[in-house]
């Protein structure tokens, strides 16, 4: 069985409110709120946090 891929995409709200967009094939799409930045959100995909994310819905081990 092929592993799903999530895909996560940065969208600015405000000028301080950024969120995450998470894409997961055949679901609906989630949204991670909290960010203050593009930078910030961009750390939160390339970081530890995404991976924990992931493990907390059950996508990663």
């Amino acid at each position: 069985m092929a592993k799903t891929k999530v895909t996560f995409k940065t969208v600015r709200i405000a000028d301080n409110d950024w969120k995450i967009l998470a894409d997961y094939p055949d679901s609906e799409q989630r949204e991670i709120k909290g960010f203050t930045s593009k930078a910030d959100a961009d750390d939160w995909i390339n970081g530890d946090r995404k991976i924990a994310w992931l493990r907390s819905q059950g996508y990663a081990k």
